[in-house]
């Protein structure tokens, strides 16, 4: 909040420049009256809260009253940054002479209507209640309202809720009056999540509906239904505590509502159009694949029927079964190249047991072209010469602009195959340019050309592991039904001035698997990446004092054969109290193959120009949603990095760093660490001040981060956020050119030849911590963010202001000497980050 104080005395006028007015103010304005803008019989609901009978036995005590509390019928006002009473904004600008821009601003976008407090509404939300707490088994619950007003005109509203006690299962039947459907759920009810001595769960019988019903329908039962089955009928009378269940499908109230049908004739028709269809138009294209019939409008098909025909799992003469309906649906979908898929069975007229299908496509644009404008303020340094055996930086301010058009065929070969060609092109500019620094700093050009066939290809690789079994038959079968095969090229030109410049071309053979709506795969195999570096003559005086830096800049071949790398993501949904959780895994494999060469032959690769390496990142968010416009978000970031060398290095180009709008947004990327350590460049030996921005190339090989951010909204689509990032990078061998940078578990007192004694913290005592705010605009289809923040505790000890002890002592300092204070605090100390997204 200290960073919004300005900002705040500004738009509140006064030209209050210390935090003590600003409280008063703040406090004068929360104590306000609202209650004078009510009538007399009406009163201001302030506060609610659910207060659950303590003498109760209740599982997950705090989950229950949290949906207890989401079913009030009221809520209380908020407040507008966490001090102003929302109410207060809508009712005093609600005069009939409140009519300026000002006025309405005030009123409808930061302001709310006031909550009136309603004694019938309370009453609904405590039957509510009830009704809820008996769904869940505890069949007793009693819930009643009681307002405090203590206050005049104001309401204080508790819910006292007592559960009673809790009925488990103590027996289950099924039963229907068709045997055959009879005999199915004799089967089914093994599996059933009703068991006895179960809790008794009224969720848990919609679950079994929608579980009984699923699998009749996959056994051939079409037009099944969860309306079929008959209310849930509880005893209780036989056994304290304890109910038995039964439950039972109704009889067939028409003569067709238990039949069993088979799949009859598949008719596709590519190209449809609901107007040519209305027109009475022929179709000139008429042809049979694999007992499927494809139809054309034109002569030839603009989509080969042998490929459609490989995503219809709608088998003529078998049963019916929703699951091949629905993985047919999601196959054609999948393709890329349809804007709608319909899917339309009908009743056979000359057998009433059997279903014809008609398949409509409705083709999307084939081609399309876009473009991307990206513009971006960043600081960064620019190394000088000094003389010949020292360098030295300052800090630029450079605005960069980035354009990036792209291409894309929807059925380049007439198979579904989607080409994609996308092209960037950026620079970074400084704008105040004078004889010691230059006008353009960064120079970025890429291409990419990928090429996606919609069916999976495997060269035998798959087919040996299903064999051997290390994949299962089921994961097998699904990889060949939905993934999807991709070749890539790929080429970039980076310069940093004064820095370094390098050149990656790439060339990938790989696979994109959904397995379902929440889970992807993405498989790199064959790959082959050329990495070639040039390094400026500012740049390389550096280098020449840090040789596992100078190591890891290298040109390099990056080659595998079998595999490259795996991603996994897998995007939670939230449940009922508004959690989930989304992970995203990531293994990276370079060089294998080249190490077991090595291995067999002696004197392989002497220059190592082959990259050997293994990498694994380990990306886990958590998110809690409170109300549409309150949320809260976290992330737990690990990731390690290895050579498979004695003598190598992991590339530059793969290691960690932090920093940047989605990382610590305190630093600039590659501006914090490694570990402990202070780069002597990133001090001004003249004036003796300290800048972080001037070190921008420090990584490492593991890293550890943890972000926490809790977002709320300010008014209209403007968003606002608070939030806090900590972690680090650490190198995992004891680097003598940088001391201090190495993961340690625990403090060690360490003496070189040569150079000063110095205490190695723990990795736990070099821990960043960064702590700010952020504005966020959304747009919808996409959100601009601008974020705020400052280092709160160093990496390393300092003298309150982010300047190293120096010279250091070879002691453990106290945990005081790394976090700063704020008497010498200055606006230039705030890093702003910009960014496109939530960072995370």
């Amino acid at each position: 909040m200290n960073l919004m104080v300005p900002e705040l005395m500004g738009m509140l006028g006064g030209g209050l420049r210390r935090v003590g007015p600003v409280l008063a103010v703040a406090v004068l304005l929360t104590s306000c009256n609202v209650t004078k803008y009510l009538s007399e019989d009406q009163e201001l609901l302030t506060a609610q809260r659910v207060e659950l009978g303590k003498g109760n036995k209740l599982d997950n005590r705090t989950e229950v009253a949290y949906e207890l509390s989401l079913l009030t019928q009221q809520t209380p006002n908020g407040n507008f940054l966490f001090l102003f009473p929302r109410e207060h904004f809508f009712l005093a600008n609600s005069k009939p002479r409140d009519t300026t821009r000002i006025d309405r601003f005030l009123r409808n976008t930061i302001g709310q209507p006031p909550t009136i407090y309603s004694d019938s509404l309370s009453r609904r939300s405590s039957a509510l209640m009830e009704d809820f707490l008996r769904y869940r088994g505890y069949f007793n619950a009693t819930a009643y309202h009681e307002p405090d007003r203590r206050r005049e005109k104001k309401v204080k509203l508790i819910y006292h809720v007592d559960p009673g006690i809790r009925y488990y299962i103590d027996s289950v039947a099924y039963s229907s009056p068709e045997a055959e459907i009879d005999s199915l759920l004799q089967v089914l009810v093994t599996d059933s999540p009703l068991q006895p001595g179960a809790p008794l769960d009224l969720n848990a019988f919609d679950e079994e509906k929608a579980r009984i019903s699923r699998y009749l329908r996959n056994a051939g039962y079409a037009y099944f239904s969860n309306n079929y089955f008959d209310k849930l009928e509880i005893d209780t009378t036989h056994r304290p505590g304890f109910a038995n269940i039964y439950l039972s499908i109704l009889p067939p109230q028409q003569e067709d509502a238990y039949r069993k049908y088979r799949i009859g004739s598949v008719t596709v028709l590519t190209d449809y159009s609901p107007a040519r269809e209305a027109a009475g138009e022929e179709y000139l294209a008429d042809t049979t694949v694999s007992g499927i019939r494809f139809l054309s409008p034109t002569a030839d098909f603009r989509m080969r029927p042998e490929l459609l025909a490989e995503n219809i799992f709608l088998d003529t003469d078998s049963l019916y079964s929703r699951e091949a309906y629905e993985k047919t649906n999601l196959s054609l979908g999948g393709l890329g190249i349809y804007r709608f898929v319909r899917i339309n069975q009908l009743v056979d007229p000359n057998d009433s047991t059997v279903l014809n299908y008609e398949i409509q496509l409705s083709p999307d644009k084939r081609m399309s072209i876009g473009v991307d404008l990206d513009l971006n303020y960043t600081n960064r340094s620019q190394l000088l010469d000094n003389d010949n055996t020292t360098a030295s930086a300052y800090s630029n301010n450079l605005i960069g602009v980035s354009v990036s058009p792209n291409f894309r065929n929807r059925n380049v070969f007439g198979g579904a195959e989607l080409l994609s060609v996308a092209l960037r092109a950026g620079v970074e500019v400084n704008p105040g340019a004078d004889a010691s620094s230059r006008f353009f700093n960064t120079i970025d050009l890429a291409a990419e050309a990928t090429l996606n066939l919609p069916r999976f290809r495997d060269f035998g690789f798959y087919a040996l592991a299903n064999r051997t079994g290390l994949l299962s038959d089921n994961f097998y079968r699904q990889l060949r039904e939905r993934a999807s095969t991709r070749y890539s090229l790929a080429y970039e030109y980076l310069l940093i001035r004064t820095f370094y410049a390098y050149t990656t071309a790439n060339a990938r053979l790989g696979y994109d698997f959904r397995q379902s709506s929440t889970t992807t795969y993405r498989i790199n195999h064959a790959a082959l990446d050329i990495l070639n570096f040039g390094i400026e003559p500012q740049f390389e005086r550096i280098l020449e004092n840090n040789q596992r830096l100078r190591r890891s800049i290298s040109d390099q071949y990056f080659f595998s054969a079998l595999f490259r790398n795996l991603e996994y993501t897998r995007v939670g949904r939230p449940d009922r109290l508004g959690r989930s959780v989304t992970l995203n895994g990531q293994f990276e494999l370079t060089g294998g193959e080249v190490w077991l060469a090595r291995q067999a032959v002696s004197g392989l690769d002497p220059g190592n120009d082959f990259a050997q390496y293994a990498l694994a990142v380990a990306d886990t968010r958590y998110y809690k949603q409170f109300s549409p416009l309150r949320s809260f978000a976290t992330r737990l970031l690990m990731g390690v990095a290895r050579p498979m060398e004695v003598n190598q290095e992991v590339p530059y180009v793969k290691q960690f760093f932090a920093g940047g709008a989605n990382s610590m947004r305190a630093w600039a990327p590659r501006g914090l660490g490694p570990g402990g350590y202070v780069d002597s460049l990133s001090i001004d030996l003249t004036s003796g001040t300290f800048n972080n921005n001037l070190r921008l190339y420090q990584t490492g090989d593991l890293q550890l981060e943890l972000n926490l951010e809790y977002r709320f909204n300010l008014f209209s689509f403007v968003r606002g956020a608070l939030f806090t990032d900590i972690g680090n990078v650490w190198t995992i061998e004891d680097d003598p050119d940088r001391p201090g940078s190495q993961f340690l578990f625990k403090g060690e007192l360490r003496q070189r030849e040569g150079a000063d004694p110095f205490y190695h913290q723990p990795f736990y005592r070099q821990l960043a911590v960064a702590g700010g705010t952020g504005i966020r605009i959304d747009l919808s289809y996409f959100i601009f963010r601008l974020d705020a923040a400052i280092p709160l505790r160093y990496n390393y000890p300092q003298q309150g202001n982010g300047d190293p002890i120096s010279p250091r002592e070879p002691i453990s300092y106290p945990e005081s000497a790394y976090w700063r204070n704020f008497q010498s605090f200055g606006f230039s100390e705030i890093t702003f980050q910009l960014g496109l997204g939530y960072p995370f």
